[in-house]
């Protein structure tokens, strides 16, 4: 733990480009979510309150989700760094305008990694591999993950502010679908690549845990259930593990 410690006090830092990246993204992202704020009449006022409050939800669940994955790339030996996918974005924006915001498509960007040649130095498998990509790739999630889940206690448990927190949730239960898309620029891609059944798992717990909430069950433990599920047919089905 101290060495952990002393590896982000030393290395956790931002390039300017990934800052550019970051703050554009979550430009993109606002305006994504905040394009219909679900009012029957416009009111700008009202419309740029709700764009700035986006503005402050979307901005920690970023940096909480880039934490996450900087903190994780650390303690592997490796730097992470957030890359913004200008195409993604642009064609979540372009959805935006044509459906009225109705349909929020956030392909906004993904994990790059570097090696670390400092921490890395005299490792067993010195450069990168796909298990070390797959794995930090998946704190991003992960972090969108805890994030939704305090948002649904503040709302669902202690009934404060429920409107706001449940948007919280809304916000990041939707970048956890996004992210674990197994498509290029994305973090799914790399937890893919590590391991189908892995991806399998993890994709299904994740994604569990969003549908559930959605019909007012909030449990880890039966989203844990159901990437064990998935994890096991996908085994015996597809993998041919019943052969």
């Amino acid at each position: 733990m101290g060495e952990l410690a002393f590896r982000i006090k030393r290395f956790y830092r931002w390039e300017p480009r990934e800052l550019r990246d970051i703050w554009l993204s979550i430009l993109g992202i606002t305006f994504i979510f905040a394009f219909n704020d679900g009012r029957a009449t416009f009111n700008l006022a009202l419309w740029i309150v709700n764009f700035l409050m986006t503005a402050v939800i979307v901005a920690v669940s970023f940096f909480a989700y880039d934490g996450a994955m900087k903190v994780a790339a650390l303690q592997q030996g490796y730097r992470a760094e957030y890359r913004m996918w200008p195409t993604g974005l642009g064609l979540g924006i372009i959805v935006t305008l044509l459906t009225g915001g109705k349909f929020p498509l956030v392909l906004a960007g993904g994990l790059f990694l570097h090696h670390h040649m400092i921490l890395r130095l005299g490792k067993f498998r010195y450069g990168i591999n796909r298990i070390a990509y797959g794995t930090i790739a998946a704190a991003g999630p992960f972090a969108h993950l805890i994030l939704m889940t305090i948002a649904l206690a503040f709302s669902r448990q202690f009934h404060l502010l429920p409107a706001f927190f449940d948007y919280v949730a809304k916000i990041n239960g939707i970048l956890i679908i996004y992210n674990l898309l197994p498509i290029p620029r994305t973090n799914g891609i790399h937890i893919f690549f590590m391991s189908r059944l892995s991806y399998v798992f993890i994709a299904a717990t994740l994604a569990g845990y969003v549908l559930l909430s959605l019909a007012g069950i909030y449990s880890w433990i039966i989203a844990f259930i159901i990437g064990a599920a998935c994890w096991f047919l996908w085994y015996w089905f597809i993998e041919g593990g019943g052969n």
